[in-house]
């Protein structure tokens, strides 16, 4: 019978979570976001105390079984945290959210006998109590991006590519025994995680003379000859996440880190991490649209106007309710888009739904608590303005809210 009751084992890791977020998680963030240079944030003492704190309590490995080192909670118990987290730092609960990729496609593919970079790695991973280890997602490009899903057009295709060579081909690089992959190319600004992560997963065009369908997905580390980063992006909000280009200069990938070729399977990749990602988007959209109202509804009950607590006024009581049915309704949907992922039928039209949902909350929601604050919601003495900035963020990420919303309508 379906309910809505968590299992114990969640509603614990939960509890332990928001307490984390509220002692050191959200006075981290804040801390990060105010340091001007992102190069400076993301080296600073504070980011990497509060990361290797994050791993300390297995944040980066939750659903990863205890008998390979993880706290071995349900799938489902990774969604229901990932709000959390937001509710304290949008930014810091991205850079946990990508963190695993790495991990997690070794572990679905069962990559670890395949080749001895990622058993190493997957040990390192699940071993890390620094925050040391975390992977990106390395698939946007300047000139290609919101039309990934654009298959059957030959001029659309990604610009980095991936050159498959034979051994003994001449080709001046250092490689091993066997064939692989000459990778050239650049990944855009907006990879998640791009300038901190130490494994890649790379989207690059493995079939020169395909449209999107002849991309090829690598799993490489990070540190192979030819990989080099731009600057961390300096941007609006969610400035505790690192955001970086990537290049690839004759970057050799033997044929064993190539985990998908090119063909009809990427597609079917493609849609399930898509699917997973705006799921996990939205998530962070209601976390963040969650701590303004639960801000607001606290000074509304705090500051007095005209002789009475202002949530005593209509009108704040409305735009309060208002914030309310709206979290309520976008976190329903997400979870049934949640369930669905952690069942094995990733429903992508559902996702789109729930994180478009979601996404025009947070902003409508961090808009109109910045208004019962008035004067303050402005002010950096107070989280609100920050919720503000984060919340715009996130009508972007994973795809713009106008693209992600077309899509959703094509699949009617």
């Amino acid at each position: 019978m379906f309910g809505f009751d968590l299992p114990d084992e969640i509603t614990d890791a939960q509890k332990l979570t928001r307490d984390f977020v509220a002692n050191e998680l959200r006075p981290a963030e804040a801390e990060i976001d105010t340091i001007s240079d992102p190069a400076e944030a993301y080296t600073s003492g504070k980011f990497k105390e509060i990361l290797a704190r994050s791993y300390e309590m297995g944040l980066h490995k939750l659903t990863v079984p205890e008998e390979e080192g993880g706290l071995g909670l349900p799938p489902f118990a990774s969604y229901v945290i990932l709000e959390e987290l937001a509710a304290g730092g949008g930014g810091l609960a991205s850079h946990l959210l990508v963190a695993p990729i790495g991990h997690f496609v070794i572990q679905m593919f069962g990559l670890a006998a395949r080749h001895p970079r990622y058993k190493e790695y997957a040990e390192a991973f699940v071993e890390d109590a620094q925050g040391i280890h975390s992977g990106c997602w390395a698939i946007t490009e300047p000139q290609v991006g919101s039309d990934i899903f654009t298959f059957g057009e030959k001029d659309i295709h990604f610009r980095t590519k991936a050159s498959h060579e034979e051994a003994g081909s001449g080709v001046t690089v250092q490689r091993a025994e066997g064939g692989g992959f000459l990778v050239n190319g650049a990944k855009s600004a907006f990879v998640s995680n791009g300038w901190y992560a130490d494994f890649i997963l790379l989207m690059a065009a493995a079939d020169a003379d395909s449209d999107m369908s002849g991309t090829g997905v690598f799993l490489i580390p990070g540190d192979l000859d030819g990989i080099s980063r731009g600057r961390p992006l300096d941007k609006l909000g969610l400035r505790a996440l690192n955001q970086a280009e990537i290049y690839f200069d004759d970057v050799w990938v033997p044929d064993e880190m190539c985990i998908v070729p090119a063909g009809p399977m990427y597609r079917t990749l493609l849609e399930f991490i898509v699917t997973t990602g705006n799921t996990s988007v939205g998530l962070l959209a209601v976390g963040v649209a969650r701590a303004a109202f639960e801000e607001a509804l606290t000074h509304a009950k705090a500051r007095a106007q005209g002789g009475r607590a202002i949530f005593e006024h209509q009108l704040v009581q409305m735009k309060l309710f208002d914030a309310s049915r709206r979290l309520e309704a976008s976190r329903l949907m997400l979870w049934k888009s949640a369930w669905l992922l952690t069942q094995g039928r990733p429903d992508l039209r559902l996702a789109f739904e729930a994180r478009t949902m979601a996404s025009e909350a947070v902003m409508q929601i961090t808009s109109e608590m910045i208004q019962v604050f008035g004067g303050y919601g402005i002010s950096k003495e107070y989280p609100v303005e920050k919720f503000y900035r984060d919340a715009k963020l996130l009508s972007i990420m994973d795809g713009t809210l106008d693209r992600v919303a077309l899509s959703a309508a094509e699949r009617l």
